[in-house]
């Protein structure tokens, strides 16, 4: 049974004690099994109200809360909001009620124009990707070793591969990107793995909230900045990238950009077995989309690549051609040698 928002200020009263809600407004969220209202509280407080639809958005929902609570006692409490309580629901699962984000959500064209903000993006990633062994621990999350998360994408791999799902060019970039050792060989962090426009919020010019940590884990840093680099232009990036490595709390992998944007395109794949599986043929289709958008920029590189090597050929032939000793015979009468 779907709740309107007036349902959902009942439930932030239940889970509040002291909370007399005043107003309410829906919150639109990508989830569809999930419903959200904002609610004010008479005494101006504003806090978040979370109604899981179904038994997997309530699992979901569950960890994405204990592992904020786990957070709000960690160096990362400031960017996490306060988990205020919880309301048993008759049809099971638990409606959860935290603090409303500061600011605003975060907008992608925002970074472009405002360096500062870009920045504090890039600070913030590196104060999660710093999270204390112990503080990482406590939250409970799953841990993954560089190992498993290198056979995990030579599996999406190889089913892809298996099922003719590939462009020739794509499939022999990734799987020589899997057999590069180098490449994988890093260091897991505690990472958000999910972040998008509806994960962050901004206020004054810097990142003040993070939320939606469900599929937070230990694991690979490369796929917290993976999104950045396909989507920020190069300047801003630039910017959010010099502030990770300046507040990180050890040196970055060398090839961790690298890492990032193949890890970025192996989502696209994970996205076509997603619609495979589903059998939903919108998915399917704009996962091949931009598969076929990959080879294109792949065989963009090749050319760009082969007129290089041409023009350096042709200048090395110039450079001999000019460097040839000259015939020091003498000249005869008329000119000639």
């Amino acid at each position: 049974m779907r709740r309107n928002p007036y349902a959902l200020a009942a439930v932030a009263a239940a889970a509040v004690p002291g909370m007399v809600p005043v107003s309410t407004v829906p919150i639109a969220t990508p989830a569809e099994d999930l419903e959200v209202a904002g609610v004010t509280g008479e005494d101006g407080r504003r806090v978040i109200v979370a109604c899981p639809v179904t038994a997997a958005a309530g699992a979901e929902l569950e960890k994405s809360v204990r592992v904020a609570d786990s957070l709000s006692g960690s160096d990362l409490r400031d960017l996490v909001p306060e988990v205020l309580g919880f309301v048993t629901l008759p049809e099971g699962g638990r409606a959860a009620v935290t603090a409303a984000p500061e600011g605003v959500p975060l907008m992608f064209d925002r970074l472009a124009s405002d360096r500062s903000l870009a920045a504090s993006l890039g600070a913030t990633l590196a104060r999660i990707h710093s999270l204390r062994g112990y503080a990482a621990e406590a939250t409970g999350v799953e841990s993954f070793s560089a190992a498993a998360l290198r056979a995990m994408h030579r599996s999406q791999v190889a089913r892809l591969r298996a099922a003719q799902h590939l462009p020739a060019a794509v499939s022999q970039r990734w799987v020589r990107l899997l057999e590069d050792d180098e490449l994988w060989d890093f260091t897991p962090v505690f990472t958000h793995a999910d972040l998008s426009e509806e994960a962050l919020f901004a206020r004054e010019g810097r990142i003040s909230t993070v939320q939606g940590w469900a599929s937070a884990r230990i694991g690979d840093p490369a796929t917290d900045l993976a999104w950045l680099v396909a989507a920020l232009d190069a300047e801003a990036f630039d910017d959010l990238y010099a502030a990770y490595v300046e507040r990180l709390a050890v040196r970055p992998h060398p090839r961790l950009l690298e890492r990032a944007q193949a890890v970025g395109e192996f989502a696209v794949g994970d996205w076509l077995l997603h619609g495979l599986d589903a059998e939903d043929p919108e998915i399917v289709e704009d996962a091949r989309g931009m598969l076929a958008d990959l080879e294109a920029d792949l065989a963009q590189l090749a050319r760009d690549e082969a007129e290089k090597a041409f023009d350096a050929l042709r200048g090395d032939r110039a450079g001999d051609e000019d460097d040839q000793p000259e015939d020091d015979r003498p000249l005869e009468a008329d000119g000639t040698r």
